[in-house]
């Protein structure tokens, strides 16, 4: 059994008890709900942490499941499955790492880590803290304490303490730049990497202290705090892999962190001429202007609201629109809010236009510059009635701060405030500030904004380039947003619990590398399957002691079946022993290695 979240159209949480088990007529993994629970929700008030509650409840019931099916005394060869468990004895041991070892290895992390520890003089495994970090980044995130606690749950050994966990971290940090060159390259080598367009994009993560030092900085946080933060700007390959990341000062302006990043990467990393795909706050002129000069090219979106006359005209006229099929499907981000099983509608237009920027030029003074891009005006309609729809969220929630402004601070209120007059809030308390005049709808801001729903505008350097593919690379600009959400949700990269600044580097390095390692393992699965449904699924394949060496496999789905088909690795036996165990991780390490040698040494028939 496990505990199943699936989020509803209304943005709430829906929990069930799900029990998963083999089809006896059709050999397949079948789930049958065992309990609807209802709303996450709906027990804010009832439990600490509703989440982990249940996840206790599911983990008793597997316990009592087991001992019931003890109780039917079953004998394996020797062993009587019916003996009592002793007290405080841990039987369920975490095998889900067995997939995340055959990719690690694949990458040969483990042979980087031991060749960079040869010439220091170290009594622990820089490679085993490192798996056990990346490890436990995705079965089971927590403090690098919590980390430490959990290697005697996960069915193999590491070799250090929980103090050379802190220690590894500043030899983690001192070889970062080599280490991600590295994973690269095995990319490349292993994966075929694709870089003729590569996707950027910059997100903060804040930290739960007030003082700010070098490296934390308080600047604007996408999360809306006012704590002190760094930013992290990202670059994916065509096929969503990570190529590199990099940690900037929480002050640094997202326009101000693409040209460092590209500019170091793009030569170290024999990247080649690239297309680079950013968001509207990325699409600067000195930006424009750097990659323009380096023979690069870029696809942005570009600004409607405040955008030059000429450009609002365009979009909004109606004349040289064209209808467009199989642009964007219902399957698409886009249309989340959205019931409608309609085709939707999508329209565009396209034009070279000579566009001015601001370029800051050699005397550091900025002038306009005009710069021949193409712009493309494109008009979604489930874009359009995903605005509508959080729209009337927001209009929902500033009638009721009209109604109660003193129950709600200025974080509570974000979003809503934009249209709502006479309101305002102390910038250093976050409180409602009283004002003699009551607050009220900004009708005009209301039906401004209607004006602008489902209209967007790309502007790019590839002017030969068809629209429809300028189109297509611009939407998989969501794959970063998504390895963003999965990087703070999935993976939990913060609270971040170290505070030095070189440790902080090693903090998010080990979770870019489990970022990764999920990402080769969805592309094995050829993309059947999400990274936050193979989280789940190798969260849940773990092993119960039954007696002395003998384990039985508490858990298997479709995920871990294909993860085996595509691993090489035998992850459907119902018992194991401990050398079947060693002998799985063995494989993890090698299967790879000896297929791929296998491969080049074969001869023709």
């Amino acid at each position: 059994m496990f505990l199943k979240k699936v989020k509803q159209k209304n943005g709430r949480i829906h929990l069930s008890i799900v029990h998963g088990f083999r089809d006896p007529v059709t050999k397949k993994t079948r789930h049958k709900v065992i309990e609807n629970l209802g709303y996450l929700d709906e027990y804010l008030d009832r439990y600490e942490d509703p989440e982990a509650h249940f996840r206790e409840v599911v983990h008793q019931r597997n316990r009592e499941m087991m001992e019931e099916e003890a109780g039917k005394e079953i004998f394996l060869g020797s062993v009587y499955a019916g003996e009592l468990m002793q007290e405080d004895e841990n039987a369920l041991y975490q095998l889900g790492f067995l997939p995340l070892s055959s990719t690690y290895h694949e990458l040969k992390l483990d042979q980087f880590l031991i060749n960079r520890q040869r010439s220091k003089a170290i009594d622990y495994s820089l490679n085993d803290v490192m798996q056990l970090l990346v490890y436990t980044r995705v079965l089971d995130p927590g403090s690098k304490m919590a980390s430490f606690r959990q290697k005697e749950n996960i069915a193999r050994p590491f070799n250090c303490d929980w103090f050379d966990v802190y220690r590894a971290l500043d030899h983690f940090a001192a070889f970062r730049e080599d280490l991600l060159l590295h994973l690269h390259e095995q990319v490349r080598i292993n994966y075929k990497r694709k870089t003729h367009v590569v996707f950027y994009d910059v997100t903060n993560y804040y930290f739960e202290i007030d003082q700010e030092d070098d490296f934390r900085r308080k600047g604007f946080c996408k999360h809306n705090t006012r704590n002190p933060l760094v930013q992290m700007g990202l670059l994916l390959d065509a096929d969503a892999i990570p190529i590199t990341y990099r940690l900037f000062r929480g002050n640094t302006h997202d326009s101000q962190t693409m040209m460092p990043l590209l500019q170091k990467t793009r030569k170290a990393y024999g990247l080649g001429r690239i297309i680079t795909v950013a968001d509207k706050g990325l699409n600067t002129g000195n930006n424009v202007a750097f990659l323009m000069a380096k023979g690069d090219g870029f696809i942005f979106s570009q600004r409607i609201r405040g955008a030059d006359e000429a450009l609002q005209k365009y979009v909004f006229d109606p004349e040289d629109y064209v209808e467009v099929q199989g642009v964007v499907k219902q399957t698409d981000a886009w249309a989340e809010a959205t019931d409608s099983q309609d085709k939707p509608v999508f329209r565009m237009k396209s034009r070279p236009y000579p566009q001015e920027f601001w370029v800051t030029h050699a005397d550091d003074k900025k002038r306009k510059t005009p710069l021949d891009v193409k712009q493309i005006v494109c008009y979604n309609e489930l874009y359009a009635r995903r605005q509508k729809h959080k729209r009337a969220e927001l209009l929902e929630k500033a009638q009721k701060i009209i109604a109660h402004p003193k129950r709600y601070n200025k974080n509570d209120a974000s979003g809503a405030l934009r249209y709502i007059k006479n309101i305002e809030y102390n910038p250093e308390t976050g409180e409602c500030v009283n004002t003699r005049r009551k607050p009220y709808l900004d009708l005009d801001k209301i039906i401004e904004d209607e004006k602008y729903d489902g209209y967007y505008v790309i502007i790019t350097s590839e002017l030969k380039m068809p629209e429809q593919e300028v189109i297509k690379a611009y939407h998989g600009l969501w794959e970063i947003e998504h390895s963003f959400r999965i990087t703070k949700t999935s993976l939990k990269s913060r609270p971040v619990y170290v505070s030095l600044e070189n440790r902080i580097e090693a903090h998010f390095l080990t979770c870019y590398i489990a970022l990764l390692i999920l990402r080769l393992l969805c592309k094995r699965l050829n993309g059947a399957y999400c990274p936050e449904q193979v989280i789940q699924s190798l969260k849940n394949y773990q092993a119960c002691l039954v007696k002395d060496n003998v384990f039985r496999l508490t858990y298997y789905d479709s995920v871990i079946k294909d993860l085996g088909a595509a691993l090489n690795l035998t992850l459907n036996n119902r018992f194991l022993t401990t050398g079947g165990i060693r002998q799985l991780v063995a494989n993890s390490k090698k299967e790879f290695r000896d297929i791929q040698h296998a491969s080049k040494t074969r001869k023709p028939l």
